[in-house]
């Protein structure tokens, strides 16, 4: 076996030789897995080397470098997806937390003006009655916040 040179051009298929629209910037997901592959490709390329390059294992890293580009932009959609998903999931649920906190405080206030026992029991009774109704419509927005974010990653990214 013996030791070809090291080549300068750069392997097909990788994220960074993806085609973009002219101008459209790269989201930081697709930055990171770009740089992922470019390092990859150096460590394999390095290994290789140092162990006798052969014209097999070139043919081999070309195909798994032409591989890397789909795979890539796919894990780089699931991400992106999965990201905008846990931020949309924290604003509902900040809302939420916001919503009730003033509402439990405005009930707090009202119950100090409460002059009988029975007044305070039944004010006490539609808090309840409200923060059960309030929780179970949260839930449900909450999953279908969730259902979304999976359909959405599971679909193809448009291309």
């Amino acid at each position: 076996m013996t030791k070809q040179t090291k080549q300068t051009t750069k392997p097909t298929g990788t994220a960074d030789s993806m085609p973009k629209a002219a101008g459209e910037p790269l989201s930081a997901a697709e930055k990171t897995a770009a740089q992922v592959v470019r390092r990859t490709n150096e460590t394999v390329r390095h290994l290789a080397e140092a162990n006798g390059w052969t014209e097999t294992a070139d043919k081999q890293a070309a195909t798994l470098s032409a591989l890397q580009g789909p795979f890539v932009e796919a894990a780089s959609h699931v991400f992106g997806r999965y990201v905008e998903g846990m931020a949309e999931l924290n604003r509902e649920m900040t809302r939420f937390v916001a919503e009730r906190l003033r509402y439990d405080a405005e009930f707090g206030h009202a119950l100090t003006g409460c002059h009988s026992f029975a007044q305070a029991a039944e004010m006490q009774q539609e808090w309840v009655r409200k923060a059960t109704e309030d929780y179970m419509t949260e839930a449900k927005r909450l999953g279908e916040i969730g259902q979304k974010v999976v359909a959405e990653t599971t679909q193809r990214p448009s291309t």
